[in-house]
């Protein structure tokens, strides 16, 4: 059994906490023991409670409090999800993957990913840090998705296709096989992408 402490108190918190006690539930043991919510937002108050799991405080008092926990970052914001990483020191990020997704082993994965409900990830992949994968999508063969980038809901990455780092596509889109797709995109909802993109371009 291991502790984990959940960063952001939020929607994706909820998610991430749900995702974890189906895990526990797969396992059939405590496979990770929920300590709380870490949460910089002042509404949040240190000893207080979301839905059932104590607030610990800012991220850096959860941290100080709880040294050795392993953390798991649940921000949607790429950006966000990089500086938090960034000022946290003496933890572990574990990948949480929910057990209903279909991840091929031998995919690449690197920490602090976060895999949601019946999502696939086939053969060859590469998958950088803290990166997510969201309900649903579906990540071909050999492909190669950068860190901290955000795969939306229902979204299609096509065999081969190369990601950079930070590119967010929303929910439901897709690309042809083989392109590349440069650092900061942002691909908004629904969107086939059939070309190359360079970085930071809209979709």
């Amino acid at each position: 059994m291991r502790n984990l402490i959940i960063v952001g108190a939020g929607g994706f918190g909820r998610e991430a906490i749900w995702t974890v006690e189906r895990i526990n539930a797969a396992e059939g043991r405590v496979k990770w023991n929920i300590l709380g919510y870490a949460d910089d937002d002042p509404k949040w108050e240190k000893g207080g409670n979301f839905e059932g799991y104590p607030i610990l405080g800012t991220v850096e008092e959860a941290s100080r409090d709880n040294p050795g926990a392993s953390v798991f970052v649940a921000i949607g914001n790429n950006a966000k999800r990089a500086e938090i990483y960034k000022r946290l020191r003496g933890h572990d990020f574990p990948a949480i993957i929910d057990p209903s997704a279909q991840v091929s082993p031998t995919t690449d994965f690197k920490h602090g990913i976060y895999v949601a409900t019946e999502a696939v990830v086939q053969v060859g992949t590469e998958v950088g840090k803290f990166t997510l994968i969201g309900a649903r999508s579906f990540i071909g063969h050999d492909a190669v998705v950068g860190d901290f980038v955000n795969v939306g809901p229902g979204t299609s990455i096509a065999s081969g296709v190369t990601v950079g780092d930070a590119v967010s596509f929303f929910a439901n889109c897709s690309t042809m096989p083989g392109i590349k797709i440069g650092a900061n995109a942002y691909i908004s909802c629904g969107t086939g992408v059939k070309a190359d993109l360079e970085s930071g371009a809209k979709v």
